[in-house]
């Protein structure tokens, strides 16, 4: 496959080109502020795509005058694995190649099956003393695959790597994150067995990777708000063991319902919250269109004080 090295490579020759580029675009002499910071990396992800797609249409040398993109589809499927496989290690980017993607779709379900058995066998934790660097590298086609089965709308995938995600105490963030692209990409699909593993599957205190559950259920609701998530979301806040996120959580599935929700826990917790949990309840609230004036504040750095906790002293 030297022709494909090449290929990967010289993209992600570009690709680094690109994002230098995109990180020129903000400059100040200060430097950015964090909020200029993520203004301009709302855009990053088209930015990244308009200017590094058109590569695929260029003819290469390399390739006797073809086109990536049509040196791409004239792969067979395990031609195409291969070469799905060398790109998630070579490529710097997050998101693999769209002649990729559009053509191991093209293979249909034989293809993805392929892919969850490798996902399946592969090691999703470094063994003792080895590189966590090179762990990385030799995971990322797993971590690719993960995200293609949301693309491709592969709903058995879901079942087997979930399963498999919360076999582990805690897993890298960022496998965990291409799961989460995988339940996005999957959509309302998704959402009945995020519920079941985020609820069911748990233990009676929720932590851990279901924990996690309860992130991609909010991210996949972002797109289609349901009663249904909602009260998924609701429940889980009450048994979560991490408040910090189950707050974080209902400020960003963005139900105004979370309002009475969020409030009613400060109150109720108002001389044992800790300083972040206190501030992050806060932001969800606003966040959700909520006034904060009302707040009791425990940390006096506003003017409405918290009285003193009564211990039945006169």
């Amino acid at each position: 496959m030297e022709r494909t090295t090449q290929l990967f490579t010289e993209f992600n020759q570009r690709i680094s080109k690109v994002c230098e580029d995109f990180a020129d675009q903000v400059s100040s002499k200060e430097g950015p502020t964090e909020g200029e910071m993520a203004e301009h990396f709302k855009n990053f992800r088209s930015y990244i795509s308009s200017n590094t797609d058109p590569f695929w249409k260029e003819e290469k040398k390399y390739l006797d005058g073809q086109t990536g993109e049509a040196f791409i589809q004239a792969l067979d499927l395990e031609q195409t694995l291969a070469a799905f496989k060398e790109a998630a290690m070579i490529i710097d980017d997050e998101s693999t190649p769209y002649p990729l993607v559009d053509h191991l779709k093209s293979f249909g379900e034989e293809a993805c099956e392929k892919l969850l058995k490798m996902v399946l066998d592969a090691k999703w934790q470094p063994e003792e003393g080895e590189d966590e660097n090179e762990f990385f590298v030799n995971f990322q086609p797993s971590v690719a695959a993960i995200r293609f089965f949301g693309a491709a709308q592969y709903e058995p995938a879901m079942e087997p790597v979930l399963t498999r995600f919360c076999s582990f105490d805690k897993t890298q963030e960022y496998i965990a994150d291409s799961v989460k692209v995988m339940m996005m990409g999957l959509g309302n699909k998704a959402v009945p067995i995020l519920i079941d593993f985020m609820l069911n599957r748990s233990d009676e205190e929720i932590t851990g990777p279901y924990e996690d559950m309860m992130i991609m259920l909010t991210h996949v609701g972002q797109q289609d708000r349901q009663n249904e998530i909602y009260q998924a979301l609701r429940a889980a806040f009450r048994r979560m063991k991490a408040k910090v996120i189950a707050v974080i959580c209902i400020g960003d599935y963005g139900d105004p319902r979370g309002i009475s929700l969020l409030k009613g826990y400060l109150d109720r917790t108002v001389h044992t919250i800790d300083r972040e949990t206190f501030y992050e309840a806060l932001s969800a609230i606003r966040r959700l269109g909520g006034e904060i004036n009302d707040i009791q504040d425990p940390f006096h750095d506003f003017t409405n004080k918290v009285p003193k906790k009564d211990n039945g002293k006169k």
